[in-house]
C-alpha cells in the first residue's frame, strides 16, 4: 500500500508540474524581446485591451497617410499593476479617440509589437506605465 501511495503522489506531482509549464514558458523577459535602445511612438485608436497575465496587451490600429491601417499588439504591465494604481480596462481602452503610445520596439523589427512606456490620450491625460531601462 505504501508503494502505491508513493507512486500515486509522484504521478500527481508530475502532473502539477507539467500543468504549470505552459505559463512558465509563455512568460518572457521584456529585455529579451524588446529593445530599450530602439524606442517607438505610434498614434492610433485602441481597439481592444486584453486584461490578462502575465502581461496585458493593447491593440492599436494605426492609419498612415494613404489610409492603410496597420494593427499593432503592444504589451504592457500585468493586470495587478493596473488594479493597484486604480486603472481599469475601460480606462485604458479610452473613448475611441486617437492616442499616442511610446515604448520599446521589438528586437525583431518585422513584428508589429512593442513594450508600452506611456499612453497619452486626446485630452492630454496619460498613463506612465514604465520607463526605459
Amino acid at each position: 500500500m505504501m508503494k502505491f501511495m508513493n507512486t500515486f503522489l509522484k504521478t500527481i506531482l508530475t502532473l502539477v508540474v507539467l500543468a504549470g509549464m505552459p505559463a512558465a514558458v509563455a512568460h518572457h523577459s521584456v529585455a529579451g524581446v524588446f529593445s530599450y535602445d530602439n524606442e517607438f511612438s505610434l498614434t492610433g485608436i485602441i481597439t481592444e485591451v486584453e486584461w490578462i497575465n502575465p502581461h496585458s496587451f493593447v491593440h492599436l490600429e494605426v492609419t498612415d497617410e494613404s489610409g492603410t491601417v496597420t494593427k499593432w499588439e503592444l504589451e504592457t504591465a500585468p493586470t495587478a499593476f493596473f488594479r493597484k494604481a486604480g486603472v481599469t480596462k475601460a480606462m485604458l481602452l479610452g473613448d475611441g479617440k486617437p492616442v499616442t503610445i511610446t515604448g520599446a520596439a521589438p528586437i525583431d523589427e518585422n513584428l508589429k509589437s512593442g513594450w508600452i512606456y506611456r499612453i497619452t490620450y486626446s485630452d492630454k491625460h496619460f498613463y506612465q506605465i514604465s520607463t526605459s531601462r
